[in-house]
Parts: C-alpha cells; sequence; structure tokens
C-alpha cells in the first residue's frame, strides 16, 4: 500500500476517532462486567492493532495492561488454532510464555475483516478473579504455571461465528467464581466486537488507505515526539537497585532488581541484567506480557505526561519504537 500524506485537519479527526473508539471498548467491558476487579478497578485494557500487531489505539486503563496486547498478539500468531484467521473467530488466550502478562490476564481477540481482506484487530485483556488455580485468587507459593490455572494459547473460542460449547462449558466447569467468570469473558467478547464494528465504520467512512495512512502518521508522530523528549536527556548510564524481601518461600533471601538506564540519543535501553535469577515461585515476571510493558509504561508516564505534556500525544506503537529493554532469560 502506497502511503499517502494526509492533511493535518483530516489526521487530527480520525486520530480522536481512534482514541473514542478505544475508550469505548473499555467502557463496554467494565460497565457488563460482573467482578469488582473489572468493573470498579477497571483491571483491563482494549485497543485496535494492524495485521503487525502494531498499537493503534488504547485504552486510558491500568497501567501494565497498556501495551501489553501486541505480546499478547505475537504469542498468538504462534499458538494460533488452525493456524488462520476468518471472519467470525474470537480467540482466547493467556499463556505466559505465549506472550501474556500473567494467566489471570485473559485476552479475547477479534480479527477485523474488510472486503474480505485481513486489515487488524480487535483485543482486549481483563484480570479473572478465579482460573481454577491451586488456591482462589493470585498465588505465589507454587511450583509451575500449570498450578496457576488453565492456560489458553491461541485458541478459537468461536470458529467461523460459531461458538465451542465445549470450552464454555469447560471454562465453567473449573472456576470457583463460574459465573462471574463467564460472564466478563462474555462483556470481553461484545468489547471486542464493538471495536471490530467501529474500525468498519471508520474504514467505510474515510477508505482503508486513508486510515493505514493516518495509523503510520500517528505512530511516527508519536515515535518523533518521544524521540525529541529523549534527546533532552543527556546521554549516560543512570544505574538503581532495589529489592524484593523474598520469593514468597524462602523467606529473608532478599532478590535484587538492577536497572542500567542507558540513553544515546534519541534511544533508551532499559537493562535488566545483575538483577536475581529466577525462582521457585511465582515471581518470574515473562519478559513480552510484563517486562517490557512496565519498561515502556515507566518512560511513558515521566516523558509523555498527558497532565504536564504542551501537546496531546496519541497513545500508539509509536511510543515503544524508541525504547530497547534487555533482560537476560533464565532471571527473575
Amino acid at each position: 500500500m502506497a502511503t499517502q500524506e494526509l492533511d493535518p485537519i483530516t489526521l487530527q479527526v480520525i486520530s480522536g476517532a481512534l482514541d473514542t473508539i478505544a475508550e469505548e471498548m473499555g467502557h463496554i467491558l467494565y460497565r457488563m462486567s460482573f467482578s469488582s476487579i473489572i468493573r470498579e478497578s477497571q483491571d483491563l485494557g482494549a485497543g485496535l492493532f494492524d495485521t503487525d500487531f502494531n498499537t493503534l489505539c488504547e485504552s486510558e486503563s491500568t497501567p501494565l495492561h497498556i501495551g501489553s496486547l501486541p505480546g499478547y498478539l505475537r504469542g498468538i500468531q504462534d499458538s494460533l488454532q488452525g493456524g488462520t484467521w476468518n471472519e467470525g473467530d474470537v480467540v482466547i488466550h493467556n499463556h505466559p510464555y505465549y506472550g501474556a502478562s500473567h494467566s489471570p490476564d485473559i485476552a479475547i481477540v477479534i480479527p477485523c475483516f474488510h472486503g474480505g481482506e485481513l486489515v487488524g484487530f480487535a483485543a482486549n485483556t481483563a484480570h479473572h478473579l478465579d482460573i481454577g488455580a491451586a488456591t482462589p485468587g493470585l498465588i505465589i507459593d507454587i511450583p509451575d504455571v500449570y498450578a496457576e490455572g488453565m492456560l489458553f494459547a491461541g485458541i478459537k473460542f468461536y470458529e467461523k461465528g460459531v461458538r465451542n460449547e465445549a470450552l464454555w462449558k469447560f471454562l465453567g466447569n473449573n472456576s470457583r467464581a463460574s459465573q462471574q467468570l463467564k460472564s466478563d469473558i462474555e462483556a470481553q467478547i461484545a468489547s471486542a466486537r464493538l471495536g471490530v464494528r467501529r474500525f468498519h465504520e471508520l474504514i467505510e467512512r474515510y477508505g482503508k488507505d486513508t486510515i493505514l495512512s493516518a495509523t503510520q502518521q500517528l505512530m511516527d508522530y508519536t515515535e518523533r515526539i518521544l524521540r525529541q523528549k529523549i534527546e533532552k536527556i543527556p546521554d549516560g548510564e543512570y544505574r538503581a537497585e532495589g529489592f524484593l524481601d523474598d520469593d514468597g518461600k524462602n523467606r529473608g533471601i532478599r532478590l535484587p532488581v538492577k536497572v542500567c538506564v542507558r540513553i544515546r540519543g534519541d534511544a533508551i535501553e532499559i537493562d535488566l541484567t545483575g538483577s536475581s535469577a529466577q525462582v521457585e515461585t511465582g515471581f518470574n515476571v515473562p519478559f513480552e506480557g510484563s517486562t517490557k510493558v512496565a519498561c515502556f509504561c515507566a518512560i511513558r508516564s515521566l516523558l509523555l505526561d498527558a497532565e504536564t505534556s504542551e501537546i496531546q500525544v496519541p497513545s500508539n506503537e509509536g511510543s515503544f519504537r524508541p525504547i530497547q529493554v534487555t533482560a537476560p532469560k533464565g532471571s527473575i
């Protein structure tokens, strides 16, 4: 597709429309949900994504849900049931070693087609109270990820519009809070379906090429603004160190977390080398769904704070591009 340069007014209108879609997706999700952690705490994230899994827009929700969904999408791509997307598919995914943050954060992803062509995805994540783990709620002193509850990796909850009734029954039979779990998942599906519908309406109004060009320009704009902010920081290495009290099992053994932030011109590297080795309990943090996202969130909060910034910067993939995260395998 040849990228067309859009005029500033059209670009701003489309940017506002994308932001509104993400916010509406988030509102639908928390207003329909049964559990308080979603309905009241808004422990969720929602947005639209292109076919390369770039974030086009995202809801203003819990920070660690913001930015995690591209990792989910990449994990789904590696594990997708049947290997192909079809109209009417709804995918459920929460596997921490396929891009998810942690297993209670379940994602619902729906592909968006226009004229038979895949043009993007509407997706959301939400924290669920009980997914059949060894004990209710969050659990730390466990031997492996399987004790955290049900794991889904690229599973089609709906295939070509037809619900997997066996999976629906399985969900209800493997949670201590089955009504809340199933109702919250239905809210997630409604939210993602709304996102697909709104994305389709936007393309119908402006044309596919215009929308895809706009999203590229908006991502480039956000990246450019963040790089300008980074350039104002003197080049160098900035180090800090903290500790976790213990791993929840071996009491009194502190776990170091070390970070070196390297500024090189208009780019940042966050290097966690030297942090504790991985532990035998649930303190280990998945790289794609949590470690990278926490780093992205910290930089964005410091340099692109909406309350203090003199300009409004769209929340999209451009805010991730200048940031590189290094975390050695085998570390916490």
